[in-house]
């Protein structure tokens, strides 16, 4: 596992000072991917109140769905349609959906809406935004296409919102394109789901559907194929942006864990089980990618780009299981990493650049660890 870092206030980025890559004797440790995000690693932010029209449609839109997905993945882990009917779920899946379902939970709260106790499959609906939704939510299938949905719906109506809460609706975004990816897995069918990007707009009523070939996110334990997210989201044909001080040094931050994967994920490969190797492959050419978008995107604000270290300090995974974890654990630091761009983004590139990226990280955690992610970077 990485080595553990004592957080503190980093310090502007330059060549010699490499924030949370800090050295340690010969060897540079894994502090970048150390958890030490000022926000997304450390802070939990109170519940936020919209404060103008904008906001309020987008959260209102995305809380209907959230409650939706809260009562269909209940339903259907007890076993339960939403007309009343049973419905066979195997096991495995019946505890997917529960803790699927708590995810949702976390994430009603954090909107500011208390979860009301789950109307019976059969009671009398009312009238509102996420019943045709609910209505629809009669399988796990169902399900992956609505997670999929409300991933889209959150990262479209996030931009140009309060910094709190842009950030919540990326955190659930990336939460349930995770959960779409996992139940996917779990029911072992459909195409590949593909990447999202916060430029997205549109929604598909079968999974995967509207996705290109060759682009999904995960790293699922059924993947043996290349398609698990080594494209990255590409680099902006726009103008060199001028970055803040604040902005240049949370990217340099985020270089820096990228740094670190890049150096960490051979260990990953050397060691996971063979069903996942190309899988392990794939994401260590993405974690390339991701690391010269980001060293692109300094050089063209003028920014000096973090340096990586020469060596990085990290236990060698003493099985397959451990070699997951491994990569779970770089794939949710760099998740939080992702999170401190976004809380210091000022700039609309820098945003969509670090909202993506969360988006990919948070799907590759859960992939790797088989569980969802109810705050994704934490």
């Amino acid at each position: 596992m990485l080595s553990p870092v004592t957080a503190s206030p980093p310090a502007r980025v330059n060549r010699r000072i490499f924030l949370t890559l800090g050295t340690t004797g010969a060897a540079t440790t894994l502090a970048a991917l150390s958890g030490c995000s000022a926000m997304g690693g450390t802070a939990v932010a109170s519940t936020p109140n919209p404060d103008t029209v904008q906001e309020e449609a987008a959260v209102k839109l995305v809380l209907a769905q959230v409650k939706a997905l809260h009562t269909g993945a209940s339903n259907l882990a007890s076993g339960t349609r939403p007309d009343g009917s049973a419905i066979r779920i195997p096991g495995a899946t019946a505890r997917l959906l529960t803790q699927i379902t708590a995810v949702h939970e976390a994430q009603l709260t954090a909107l500011g809406s208390p979860v009301a106790t789950t109307a019976t499959p059969s009671s009398s609906p009312t009238p509102s935004e996420s019943a045709a939704e609910e209505s629809a939510i009669a399988s796990p299938g169902k399900l992956v296409t609505a997670e999929w949905n409300t991933a889209r719906l959150a990262l479209t109506h996030a931009a140009g919102l309060s910094p709190e809460f842009a950030l919540l609706l990326y955190k659930i975004a990336a939460s349930c394109a995770a959960n779409a990816d996992l139940l996917r897995t779990a029911v072992g069918k459909g195409r590949a789901l593909g990447e999202l990007t916060p430029v997205e707009d549109q929604t598909t009523d079968d999974v995967g559907a509207s996705a290109p070939e060759g682009t999904t996110g995960t790293a699922g334990a059924a993947e043996t194929t290349d398609d698990t997210g080594a494209s990255t989201p590409e680099a902006s044909a726009a103008s060199p942006i001028e970055l803040t001080d604040g902005e240049a040094e949370a990217l340099n931050r985020l270089l820096a864990g990228e740094h670190a994967a890049f150096y960490a994920y051979p260990l990953v490969i050397a060691h996971v089980d063979s069903a996942r190797r190309t899988v392990a492959n794939s994401l260590w050419e993405a974690h390339r990618q991701q690391r010269d978008e980001l060293e692109r995107m300094l050089v063209e604000a003028q920014q000096e780009p973090v340096e990586s270290g020469a060596a990085y300090k990290v236990a060698v995974p003493a099985s397959a299981g451990k070699a997951a974890a491994l990569a779970a654990q770089i794939e949710r630091r760099l998740g939080g990493l992702a999170v401190d761009v976004i809380a210091a983004a000022e700039d609309d590139q820098v945003e969509s650049t670090a909202a993506g990226l969360l988006v990919l990280s948070t799907r590759r955690q859960a992939a790797w660890s088989n569980k969802p992610v109810a705050d994704p970077g934490v």
